[in-house]
C-alpha cells in the first residue's frame, strides 16, 4: 500500500506532495500520458493516466524520483527464512563456480536490459503454478545459518513435472541452466515488465518464442540450489524486483488507485 500527504508552505506559497511506498511494493502515480518514458508501465482508466511503478527493495528509507515526483520508499519487515542445504559446494561454491555464477548474472542483466517496444495492457496476472506459497518475498535469508541475499521472489510449491504457465503474453528472452537458479526462463511482457522462472526440470520454450497468457512454458523441478521441487518466481518492474503476491490480488491494479478516488484537488489524504 501507499499514501500521500499534502504539504503546504504558506510563507513562500509553495505546494508540494510527498508520496510514500513500500519496499518491494508497487506504486501508482497520476501522470500525463504524453509525459512518461517507456521505462514504466502506463495504466489508463476513465480518461486518467497512471504510472504503475515497482519500488526498490530497501533496508532503510530511500527517496526516489518518478517524473519529478519524489517518493519515499519505506522498509518493510518481511521476516526471515532459514534453510539447510546438504551439498556444501552449493553453499560455499568453488572459485570456478563463483566465476560461472558471475557470468550468469551478466547474462541475466543483459536480457533484462533489452527492453522491447511491447505495450503491456493486460494486468490480470495468472498464477504460474497451482501450488501454495512456501517462501514469501523479501525475507532475510539464512542458508545453513549463514546470512545470504534477501529472498526477492515468491516460492511456489509443486511436484516434479507440474506445469508452469505464462502469467501474461510475452516474448522469451532467456533460456539457460544457471549454477544457482538451475533451469531458468525469462519472459518479456512489455512496458519494462519481466518475469523469471527458476529450478525447472524442463523448459518448453526457446529464446525468441512468443507465448500467450496461460501457455505452457516449463515444468517444476529441483535444479540449481534448492531443497526440493518448487518454482522460484521473480517479477521485475522498471528494473526493481517486486512482491509477486501483489499482482495476484483479484483487485489489482484498481486497489492501487483507491487513494486517488473522489479526492478534491489539493486536499491532503492519508492512510493508516
Amino acid at each position: 500500500m501507499f499514501k500521500f500527504l499534502a504539504l503546504f508552505l504558506f510563507s513562500s506559497s509553495i505546494f508540494a506532495v510527498a508520496y510514500e511506498g513500500d519496499s518491494g511494493g508497487i506504486f501508482a502515480l497520476p501522470v500525463s500520458s504524453d509525459n512518461i518514458s517507456n521505462d514504466y508501465l502506463l495504466f489508463e482508466i476513465d480518461g486518467k493516466s497512471y504510472v504503475i511503478a515497482g519500488m526498490p527493495y530497501v533496508l532503510e528509507e530511500k527517496v526516489i524520483k518518478i517524473n519529478d515526483k519524489e517518493i519515499k520508499v519505506l522498509p518493510v519487515n518481511y521476516g526471515e527464512s532459514r534453510i539447510t542445504i546438504e551439498n556444501d559446494s552449493l553453499v560455499n561454491p568453488s572459485l570456478s563456480d563463483q566465476e560461472r555464477a558471475a557470468k550468469e548474472r551478466k547474462l541475466l542483466q543483459s536480457a533484462l536490459a533489452k527492453k522491447s517496444n511491447f505495450i503491456l495492457s493486460d494486468l490480470r496476472f495468472l498464477r504460474p503454478v497451482e501450488g501454495a506459497v512456501t517462501s514469501g518475498f523479501g525475507k532475510k535469508r539464512f542458508i545453513n545459518d549463514l546470512p545470504r541475499a534477501p529472498h526477492l521472489a515468491l516460492d511456489l510449491d509443486g511436484f516434479d513435472g507440474d506445469p508452469i504457465v505464462a502469467p501474461l503474453d510475452a516474448k522469451v528472452v532467456l533460456v539457460e541452466n544457471f549454477f544457482y537458479s538451475g533451469n531458468i526462463i525469462v519472459l518479456d511482457h512489455g512496458s519494462n515488465v519481466f518475469t523469471s522462472y527458476s529450478h525447472m526440470s524442463k523448459s518448453h520454450r526457446a529464446v525468441g518464442d512468443f507465448v500467450k497468457k496461460g501457455d505452457l512454458i516449463g515444468e517444476i523441478g529441483s535444479t540449481g540450489r534448492v531443497t526440493g521441487p518448487h518454482l522460484h518466481w521473480v517479477i521485475y518492474m522498471n528494473g526493481n524486483r517486486i512482491n509477486p503476491e501483489i499482482v495476484l490480488s483479484k483487485d489489482f491494479p484498481m486497489n492501487l488507485l483507491a487513494d486517488y478516488q473522489d479526492v478534491p484537488a489539493g486536499l491532503p489524504v492519508s492512510e493508516e
